[in-house]
């Protein structure tokens, strides 16, 4: 495989570890099948390894028919996974698997978000994922309640305002509706918001009661839920992804609001792209980005590359970004080999 790019303070921008860069090409695969009406398939497992020397030059290979669709993968956070979320990932797998369950599923965990390594919390977290992924149709999402503790102050009877820092912050607005003086809301554990406003609803009205109740100079701390969401992957004909759960998670200290560092980032891994294909042969090049998102409409991809200069990315056929369980385009194909 070639080298990695380098990123924005000089670190490595890698193509995701095995595990995660299967699932997201197969992610990609089942995505190019419903909008293209062909069938795509990574290349087959006896394959020559991405290490030798008689591999292709790109990070994997699709087939459709007798074309090869050459890929380059990269995540849009420096860094690896944390081994917490790999961990994670692993027992919840091996508890699929003594439960007999083959199916391939997917975590996407929200920027900021760590995966639990210490008890209870970690257990509580394994049991609540093993049992959100029950049922779960191929290509389905769902999201799942995970309980985190929040902070609200009363600090003046005058007003009616909240002043919100964390993943609340968005809704400030809502919470201040009806508010008797001047609060502070701590949502910093809330990385996610649900996407029904139902449930949106419900989450405001828990932290109105709460302040209703309080006096000037009080603070008190209450449960509320993070909205992570898992996902089984989709089924491609002819091909399987990684049984077990894949946790697709950035570092930490990861912000994706960090608009310098996107566009280095998106820089790096397009020259990457350009690079594989000038050192192979395919019919098409297509990069597939990995990012860390709450919400996929929320991505700023599309912006970024919209800043660059097309002969930048001239040579790159197609760009698509998967997270958030969910795959959407970002650079539309100009043309496409099975319609020459």
């Amino acid at each position: 495989m070639p080298p990695a790019a380098e990123g924005p303070a000089g670190g490595p921008l890698d193509a995701p570890a095995e595990r995660e860069r299967a699932a997201a090409l197969h992610m990609l695969a089942a995505w190019l099948g419903e909008r293209f009406f062909r069938t795509f398939r990574p290349a087959p497992a006896d394959a020559p390894p991405p290490a030798s020397p008689d591999a292709p030059p790109f990070d994997a290979l699709l087939t459709q028919r007798e074309r090869r669709i050459a890929v380059t993968v990269g995540t849009l956070w420096e860094g690896e996974t944390p081994a917490a979320a790999r961990s994670f990932g692993a027992l919840v797998s091996a508890d699929l698997a003594a439960a007999h369950d083959p199916e391939a599923y997917a975590l996407w965990l929200p920027p900021g978000a760590s995966a639990p390594v210490e008890e209870p919390e970690r257990s509580a977290q394994r049991l609540l994922v093993t049992r959100g992924l029950a049922g779960l149709a191929a290509g389905e999402r769902r999201e799942l309640r995970v309980p985190v503790s929040i902070r609200l102050a009363k600090i003046d009877a005058a007003g009616a305002y909240v002043s919100v820092v964390g993943g609340l912050s968005s809704v400030w607005t809502d919470l201040s509706e009806g508010a008797s003086g001047a609060y502070h809301l701590d949502s910093r554990e809330v990385h996610r918001l649900p996407e029904e406003r139902a449930e949106m609803e419900l989450l405001i009205a828990r932290v109105r009661d709460r302040a209703a109740l309080l006096e000037v100079g009080e603070v008190t701390s209450f449960e509320l839920s993070d909205s992570w969401l898992v996902s089984r992957l989709p089924d491609v004909p002819g091909a399987s992804a990684p049984a077990g759960l894949t946790v697709f998670a950035a570092p930490p200290e990861h912000d994706p609001l960090d608009g310098a560092v996107l566009r280095r980032g998106l820089r790096a891994h397009v020259a990457r792209a350009l690079a594989q294909r000038a050192a192979g042969r395919c019919d098409m090049s297509l990069l597939l980005l990995v990012g860390a998102i709450a919400h996929m409409p929320e991505e700023r991809v599309t912006a970024a590359l919209r800043g660059m200069n097309p002969a930048a990315y001239g040579g790159v056929d197609l760009i698509a970004l998967a997270g958030d369980g969910l795959v959407r385009q970002i650079l539309q194909p100009r043309s496409l080999p099975w319609e020459r």
